[in-house]
């Protein structure tokens, strides 16, 4: 084999089309490798990132994350795609772990049956091997399955090319990344690939998993993040019964996620969109399936729609799932600021008032800093930009926090000031003095901020401070606002901010440690429980508190909702008053007064 032909055969985008066998999961016969057959969207996605690896701008490459349903074929697709690599690449090392030993054994089944199956003049030779598992070509390269709860996965650290695959299922996959994950940081060509069905929390890998992605989510790091739901695999889809009617939560479904305007949502294999036929799919499992018919939450877990709502939460969480249910519903935005700080999601309203809440982290310690910007009106709530960074400094994220309080209308700002949030609340305090701050611009220039107006708690009395002290009483009437507004009146943008929401278990509560328990054994102490990634929950239980006291007006009726108003009064006009029912009258009674008191504000 000439140097040419492997230099072609190495790109799975050729190869694995074209020479690769799987086995048919329907009729378990050994059919050719077809990227458009089950997943196209994914199938395709892993082949070209495999084929043509991204680079960062140091040179290096990037790695992939995926996090699609069941039935997808990411596991085969992936593995096939890496032995390719093994095969292809002379001296090169491929390593698959996967969660068990089962899913190992089929895995290194797929890759055998497919080199069976190449034709001789494009399968490079192997030799014989004392590993089970592992294929050992003539170039002294290898692919070898591992299993992550039962062998030392260690052995996988001389890896060129690594496939992880059902990570939340891992005893401890943070142990493993650890042992493993340097070994390829500085490897400028090495491949890595993660993937998984979403899990429910309580699998031993599910929250580390779930960070993995989120923060790939973002942009964070090396990794690309690829979501693929239920409704794009061909498999997920049975045949709908015509005299069927889709009930409340499908038509909900498809009114989210289904075709857009115009077209049918039926009959269209593998589409971007829900269809009838994947609901259909939905009504079978939820049937057949033991564990999801008993617990039908799990469905969107194993069978997920969007990257947010896949993970199951442990019991115990603080925010009842059906305050939550709303949010899940809504037009969510995935966390992508310019900066990767920042985010903003309307402009300020020169009418609203604004408040910010802001959870100090201490500099240093990975903790992130968070603040939330709210939009208040006296009937609805809007989250209107928000703040989170790990390795912005105190004086950086009191500039964030000053820049945003001008722009929203010199908005209240609320800051904790236990602890860690003397460094932000000291740079606030100054520039609420008459002389302001002067602090360092994103440009590099000294720039002097004000601040109007900085929260104090107990303010008018002798005892007032600046910011709020985290106690078991500002905790729970922070708690109790801010589910209250969840429930009928804030509404939320930033998909992190819900993805929070679901899992947050109160860190700001004080509970006895079990590092004191250890070392002062009969004694009482108390400190907080870890924080867990909640810190935009943090700012958002501060700004709820302080906004509920905050003077707002009504929100402007926009010039449609005149018109409609118009329109019903018109009509209601041009019947005789008698008719009127006791709604219609007061409507009336209520349009007049308000047009009294335009006339007052006029004539002032």
């Amino acid at each position: 084999m000439d140097d040419d032909l492997i230099r072609q055969l190495r790109d799975p985008r050729v190869t694995v089309p074209e020479f690769c066998s799987v086995v048919d999961q329907r009729t378990e016969e050994i059919i050719q490798y077809d990227a458009d057959r089950v997943c196209p969207r994914l199938q395709h996605s892993i082949l070209a990132f495999m084929g043509d690896t991204p680079r960062d701008s140091d040179g290096m490459t990037q790695w992939l994350i995926v996090n699609a349903s069941r039935q997808t074929t990411k596991s085969t697709t992936t593995a096939l795609a890496m032995a390719n690599l093994a095969e292809y690449t002379p001296g090169a090392f491929a390593a698959i772990i996967a969660d068990k030993k089962e899913r190992a054994e089929d895995l290194f089944r797929a890759i055998d049956i497919s080199y069976d199956h190449k034709p001789d003049e494009v399968k490079y030779p192997t030799i014989a091997n004392r590993e089970s598992r592992q294929l050992t070509f003539t170039h002294k390269g290898k692919i070898r399955t591992l299993a992550a709860n039962q062998e030392n996965v260690g052995i996988g650290r001389g890896a060129s090319y690594l496939h992880m695959s059902e990570v939340p299922f891992w005893n401890d996959p943070a142990d493993v990344w650890f042992k493993m994950g340097p070994a390829f940081r500085n490897r400028e060509n090495a491949v890595i690939v993660m993937e998984s069905t979403p899990a429910p929390m309580s699998e031993p890998g599910a929250e580390w998993y779930r960070d993995m992605c989120a923060e790939a989510r973002k942009g964070h790091g090396r990794f690309k993040f690829l979501f693929v739901p239920y409704h794009e695999s061909k498999l997920n889809e049975r045949i709908w019964d015509p005299s069927w009617k889709p009930d409340s939560t499908e038509y909900k479904l498809l009114e989210k996620y289904g075709p857009p305007t115009g077209v049918e949502p039926i009959s269209n294999p593998g589409a971007s969109y829900l269809t009838l036929e994947n609901l259909a799919f939905r009504r079978r499992v939820m049937e057949e399936d033991k564990l999801i018919r008993r617990y039908p939450e799990l469905f969107f877990v194993f069978y997920p729609v969007n990257s947010i709502t896949c993970w199951q939460q442990p019991g115990g969480g603080a925010i009842p799932a059906h305050v939550l249910e709303r949010h899940l519903e809504g037009e969510l935005i995935s966390w992508s600021p310019p900066d990767n700080r920042y985010m903003e999601y309307q402009e300020p309203n020169p009418d609203a008032v604004y408040v910010i809440g802001v959870d100090p982290a201490g500099f240093g310690s990975g903790d992130q800093a968070s603040f939330q910007v709210l939009e208040l009106w006296a009937d609805e709530w809007k989250q209107v930009a928000t703040f989170s960074s790990s390795e912005a400094s105190p004086p950086e994220v009191a500039r964030y926090v000053l820049e945003a309080a001008k722009k929203y209308n010199n908005a209240e700002v609320v800051v904790e000031n236990n602890g860690v949030g003397a460094g932000i609340l000291s740079v606030l305090e100054l520039a609420s003095d008459y002389n302001g701050v002067v602090l360092v611009n994103t440009k590099g220039v000294e720039k002097r901020y004000h601040l109007k107006n900085l929260y104090y708690h107990r303010r008018g009395s002798t005892r007032a401070t600046p910011g709020i002290p985290a106690s078991q009483r500002t905790n729970a009437e922070a708690m109790a606002s801010m589910i209250d507004a969840l429930m009928d009146r804030l509404t939320l943008k930033d998909a992190e901010t819900v993805e929070q929401l679901r899992s947050y278990r109160r860190d700001k509560e004080l509970e006895d440690s079990e590092k004191f328990k250890l070392l002062q054994p009969g004694k009482v102490g108390r400190g907080r429980r870890s924080k867990h990634h909640w810190d935009r929950i943090s700012a958002l239980l501060w700004a709820c508190l302080v906004a509920r006291d905050l003077p707002v007006r009504y929100k402007p009726k926009s010039e449609e909702q005149l018109l409609i108003e118009k329109d019903k009064l018109d009509q209601m006009m041009q019947k005789p008053f008698d008719q009127w029912t006791s709604e219609q009258q007061q409507d009336y009674y209520k349009a007049q007064e308000s047009t009294k008191n335009k006339k007052k504000r006029r004539s002032k």
